[in-house]
Parts: structure tokens; sequence; C-alpha cells
């Protein structure tokens, strides 16, 4: 079959690792797969195989090469000034025109698609008045059904009516029934199917010792992901501060990422005095090496539509403690697993990062970890998906 995986961008971000991640996995199983990206920012991760095919469609710059395409996004931004939010919305009608001109060209040279699969919120705003049989979008997080204010219902309308949604977790699924259900919205179908993981290539990516993670001696917790709200670095560096001064914890804590909430974070590490042992690693295009010399990773988020680094944490052999939060965190944190689910709060997560460190070689939990890792290997992803939209 011809599949394409369609995303926002190819940043260094979860969403697009994901989008990669599954262009990978249909073309291993025999697709002949294509990634389209719509904006052209500078490409920070890209398909592992080299048989996927990149397009950038670069919707943007071509709705502007014409002269009415400049003046509707004029239009559309004095809208947004009286309609907060509505710009993407209402630009999308013309950036959809160049979706769907872009997608012939593409397909006059390699063929019709056979399903066309749409990442995230951010990716399928930008094409919603376009309505295709093929289309699929898959919801990465949980929902907030006032993110439009007083405009959600209408708009919420207009992306997902009629659609066929994906949800990457049981989580996910609950709070995106929630919202059309709330507004009255009926979708054509609404499934769970989560997100792929190539275990193979994490554990060989994992052996490859880079050098700022071997210089690195001492031992260390992990905390991975956004310098964002949602991600609540600071409960982590909170709960972190009171394992050293109530448990004695030893461990440095190692925090990979790049975001807005960097120098937030910067300040509160000096605050808490914590300059020597708590220490910002920046973005990593290989995060796997991190996992897999760290003795805990923490997930520390208000919401997390499934939890990606938790499995990628447990896939390189590493224990693991979360929030448990909004989302799809429960769909991995099966079993004995779930003894490592803190609140929010820093001494909750403080006493189950030491419960962590004190229980990460029980045997009990090694059945659990594979089970964990089994519902979201790339192979059965993959089959997922062709059983409900290829067959």
């Amino acid at each position: 079959m011809r599949i394409a995986v369609v995303v926002n961008s190819l940043k260094m971000g979860g969403m697009e690792r994901v989008a990669c991640s599954l262009s990978d996995a249909f073309t291993k199983q025999g697709h002949d797969t294509h990634l389209i990206y719509l904006k052209n920012r500078p490409v920070e991760i890209e398909p592992s195989n080299p048989e996927v095919r990149l397009h950038l469609f670069n919707l943007q710059k071509w709705v502007l090469l014409s002269g009415i395409g400049f003046l509707w996004m004029i239009l559309c931004r004095l809208s947004n000034v009286a309609f907060r939010k509505s710009f993407a919305v209402l630009f999308a009608y013309a950036e959809a025109l160049v979706f769907s001109y872009k997608l012939k060209k593409v397909e006059k040279k390699s063929g019709r698609f056979d399903l066309i699969v749409f990442r995230g919120h951010g990716t399928f705003s930008h094409v919603w008045p376009l309505k295709d049989k093929r289309f699929v979008f898959v919801c990465e997080s949980t929902q907030n059904k006032k993110h439009f204010g007083k405009h959600s219902k209408r708009i919420y309308s207009l992306l997902f009516s009629n659609r066929r949604m994906v949800c990457v977790s049981e989580g996910a699924k609950l709070s995106f029934m929630d919202l059309i259900e709330s507004f009255n919205i009926s979708c054509e179908s609404v499934l769970t199917i989560s997100n792929p993981n190539d275990y193979e290539h994490i554990f060989h990516e994992s052996e490859n010792l880079i050098p700022d993670v071997a210089y690195h001696t001492k031992p260390y917790i992990l905390g991975l992901g956004r310098l964002v709200p949602g991600k609540n670095f600071p409960l982590l560096i909170d709960a972190y501060c009171f394992a050293r001064q109530h448990y004695g914890l030893k461990q440095d804590l190692v925090i990979v990422g790049e975001g807005r909430e960097k120098d937030r974070i910067k300040n509160k590490i000096k605050a808490l005095g914590l300059e020597d042992c708590v220490f910002l690693k920046g973005q990593q295009n290989n995060p796997f090496p991190w996992y897999k010399q760290a003795d805990l990773f923490v997930l520390s988020s208000k919401s997390e539509g499934l939890g990606m680094v938790l499995i990628e944490a447990l896939a390189c052999g590493t224990s693991v403690v979360a929030t448990n939060c909004p989302g799809g965190v429960g769909d991995i944190m099966v079993g004995k697993l779930r003894d490592f689910l803190a609140e929010q709060t820093p001494e909750s997560l403080a006493q189950k990062m030491i419960l962590a460190l004190e229980q990460a070689k029980v045997p009990e939990l090694k059945a659990d970890v594979a089970k964990a890792l089994e519902q979201f290997d790339e192979e059965y992803i993959v089959r997922k998906y062709c059983d409900a939209y290829l067959t």
C-alpha cells in the first residue's frame, strides 16, 4: 500500500519523532511510505529508513506567493484581533488549497495514496476544509474544551465533524470523547492506536555513548522533554530537592531538552542552591544514551497524550517514575509499574523516586515492563492501522 504521514515540521519534538517512527514502521512492513511536512523549518529529525520519501509542502510560502493569499492573511490577522485564536482556522482555507495542489503533484509522480495520516492538531488544522476519505487525524494529547473560548464548539466542529479520528491512548480517547459529546460532534470513527517503537533501533542508539554522557561520570536521575509548562519540570526540581533533604538522595539530576521555560528553570535551580547537582543539557539529537546511563527516569508532566519518553526509558532498561496525570501514562504503567505513579506534589514524587531506586532490580517488574512495551511495538501498531483502514 502507498501511505503518507503528514506532520507540521521536522523540528526535534515528540510529535515529529513519532511521525518519523511511524513512517519507518510502515516502510519496514513493506509499504511505500512518504513523509510530508508543511513548514520550512530547519530539519532536525528525519526517518532512519532511506526508503521513506520526504516532501516539503511549505504551505504558507505558496499561499503568500499569490497576491490574493497575502491579502487573505491580512484579513485573517485582523479577524484574529476580534476573534482570538481564529487565525489558523481561517487561514487554513488558503493552505488547504495549496495542500491539495501539492498532494496531486506528488501523486501524479508517485501514485495515489491509500491512506494519509495527519499527526496532531497543529498539523490537521492546516487542512481541515478538505474532505477526503483517506484522511485519518491523530490526536496526540488530551483535549481542552475551552481552548478557543466561546468559539470552541464551532471550531472543534469544523475540525472533527465526520472525521476518522485516532487517539494515541485510552486516556486521550476518554478526553476526546468527552469533548465531542459535550459539543454534540459526530465523528465517522474514533479508535485508539498508539505510537510505534522500533526497540531494536532504540537499543542500538542507546549503546552509542556520546561524549556528553560519558563525561557525566556521577550517577544521575533523568528528566527529558520540552521545557514548557505542561512538562512541569519545576515540580521535578522541587521533588529532587525534597529527596536530597529528607531521603539523602545522592544522584545528580540531568534535564535534557529546550524550551521557553529554560530561564525560569535556571532561576529555580539557583534559588534552591542546586547548581552543583542539577544540570541542563539542552536538546539532544540522540536521547537514548541518556536514558541508558540514568539510574532513573522521571516524568513530571501535568498531562500526557501518551508518554513516549516512558516507553523509551523502559526500552533502554531504565526504571521509571511518573505523575499520575490525565492521558496515556496509565496505559504504560501497568501491573507493578503502577507502584511508581506519584501525585503531583514534590513530597509524593520524591517518595516514588526513592522507592523506584530501591526496587530497580525487583524480578517481578520484568514481566510488567515486557507487557507494557509489547503494546507499543511498531509491527503491532502498523497492523492496527492496516486492519482499521486498509482492509
